[in-house]
């Protein structure tokens, strides 16, 4: 042995002269080797939902005893330690066992790494590793989501006989770990188990440990991305009810909002795995979309039946449509109906005469002379220009008060209500259907907006506020 050679070059010669890193370093084949694990969590890089992958940034920190490493300090002038490369020596082979994404190799082994070995046989092996584990990802809470992820380990041919995997620690290190910007780290834990054969390549009982990671989403991110535009959307189809229930904008708004709606949809879409399990952002914004059909339907329905009055011949209203709108539609919407007086118009006459015959309200519309001046017995002596001008009067104050209702006109003619005279009109009773198209147009408008105000009001309450402070409290 040359004098220039040091004691650690003479330490690792007298070691490694027979060493053999292919058995267990135990003098007794019954003994196992007990291995103590701990590890330290530096750094959350990635959780993948739509794959199911956790990546992490850890130091795992390994110790055991190897037997056939044991000199005397003394021997080599008070060498003690020693510092040689991880690969010759043997080593656990502790293994990720659900370990996922494009690694295929699931060891903890770093090439190049080196172990520091203690005159007693004692070798520490500190092992910088970045892991890919499989983490099942449960969305249904998306935003406002927790999960809880695992990364196994343990040896993956030894079974419980010939390695012991303990823990030197109960809790992991944290000290260097680095804040995600996405994940809250909410809790982390190391636990021991041990499993049968049935769960690794060798038989008998094997070392467990689980690495429990308990994460926790920022959902601020989506609270300003997809939950805002989408309330100011529902908001947008809100106001497009105060259009007049005429104007085909409000279809275009409708559709404007509900394509939007949809962009939003595939951009949750891409960011959530392919299970049955559907998020809660999703759900909320699929009952938006489908409140927005429902209010493009029902500005469809509107415009229809405004158009029916607008018609030159326009037909009768049905009378369930009327009742339902009169009695009890317009009740619930605080809409009074303001023409109650009812027009009659002949639908028949006399046979070669000119006298009207006052039918009943299922045939006329009536129209009452409120004006005491102009109301006189029908007789025989009236002359044709005096019915005339009596007709013309009536008419004037009838659109007047159609026109503008609740003039000073019109509450005195109410205060000196006189008999009521029913006066043939021709022509008029059109022009009352008119209106009663027109009311109902008015009502249905007013009550779709009133269940659209109810209902996104109650689902924006129990998504976006009920169900987030739930999981915040769990």
């Amino acid at each position: 042995m040359s004098p220039s050679e040091g004691p650690e070059h003479k330490l690792f010669a007298h070691l490694f002269r027979n060493y053999s890193s292919e058995s267990r370093p135990v003098t007794n084949a019954s003994h196992p080797v007990v291995v103590n694990f701990a590890i330290s969590l530096n750094q959350l890089l990635d959780l993948d939902e739509k794959n199911q992958v956790l990546t992490t940034s850890v130091w795992i920190y390994e110790q055991w005893r190897d037997e056939n490493l044991v000199w005397r300090p003394k021997s080599f002038d008070g060498q003690r330690l020693l510092m040689i490369p991880a690969s010759s020596i043997w080593l656990p082979d502790i293994f990720i066992f659900n370990t996922a994404g494009d690694s295929i190799d699931g060891f903890v082994n770093v090439s190049g790494s080196k172990v520091v070995v203690q005159h007693s046989g004692r070798v520490r092996w500190m092992v910088p590793l970045i892991v890919n584990s499989a983490c099942a990802v449960d969305v249904t809470y998306f935003p406002y989501d927790q999960q809880v992820c695992e990364v196994k380990f343990g040896s993956w041919i030894y079974d419980l006989s010939q390695l012991d995997l303990r823990l030197s620690v109960k809790d992991p290190d944290l000290h260097y770990y680095v804040m995600n910007s996405e994940y809250d780290l909410v809790n982390v834990s190391l636990t021991r188990d041990v499993l049968n054969g049935s769960c690794c390549p060798g038989e008998g009982y094997h070392a467990m440990v689980n690495l429990c990671i308990h994460l926790k989403r920022k959902s601020l991110y989506y609270d300003y991305i997809v939950i805002a535009p989408t309330i100011m959307l529902c908001v947008l189809t809100l106001a497009s009810f105060l259009l007049p229930c005429h104007r085909g904008e409000k279809i275009a708004i409708g559709l404007t909002v509900f394509l939007t709606l949809y962009v939003l949809q595939l951009r949750i879409a891409d960011n959530v795995p392919d299970t049955n399990s559907t998020p809660i952002l999703g759900v909320f914004l699929f009952v938006v979309m489908t409140f927005n059909c429902i209010s493009l339907i029902m500005a469809t329905i509107v415009m229809n039946i405004k158009k029916r009055g607008d018609e030159k011949q326009c037909p009768d209203v049905p009378k369930w449509l009327l009742f339902l709108c009169h009695r009890i539609l317009s009740r619930i919407v605080c809409t009074r109906y303001l023409w109650k007086d009812e027009i009659p118009v002949p639908e028949e006459k006399h046979d070669g005469t000119d006298n009207h015959r006052c039918l009943d309200n299922r045939h006329y519309s009536s129209v009452r002379t409120d004006d005491p001046a102009t109301y006189e017995p029908r007789s025989a002596s009236h002359s044709a220009s005096h019915v005339l001008q009596q007709l013309q009067s009536s008419v004037a104050r009838q659109r007047k008060r159609l026109l503008f209702p609740g003039t000073t006109d019109d509450v005195h003619h109410a205060r000196e209500k006189t008999p009521p005279e029913r006066v043939a009109v021709p022509g008029l009773r059109m022009f009352h259907m008119k209106r009663q198209w027109f009311f109902v147009a008015e009502v249905v408008d007013k009550f779709a907006f009133l269940i659209y105000l109810v209902t996104m009001s109650f689902t924006i309450l129990m998504i976006l506020y009920i169900v987030p402070v739930y999981m915040r409290d769990r």
